[in-house]
């Protein structure tokens, strides 16, 4: 994997990871923080949000978390 350097390269990247799971993702917000980007969907097609954060490490690429809510 390469590193992540801009917004738009962590949204292409977790895009790429949740398309394996889930058909609808909206993002709700992306974020640098140090060297992790955390990005938040909904990924609800009806009713209430259903939001996953997914973190990724700015400087490998590699998945860090994965949290799938409740």
């Amino acid at each position: 994997m390469r590193e992540i350097t801009t917004a738009e390269d962590a949204v292409k990247r977790a895009d790429s990871f949740l398309n394996q799971y889930y058909l609808f993702r909206r993002l709700e917000g992306v974020k640098k923080t140090g060297d992790i980007w955390v990005l938040q969907y909904d990924v609800s097609v009806l009713g209430p949000p259903k939001i996953v954060i997914v973190k990724f490490d700015a400087k490998t690429g590699g998945l860090i978390e994965y949290d799938k809510g409740k």
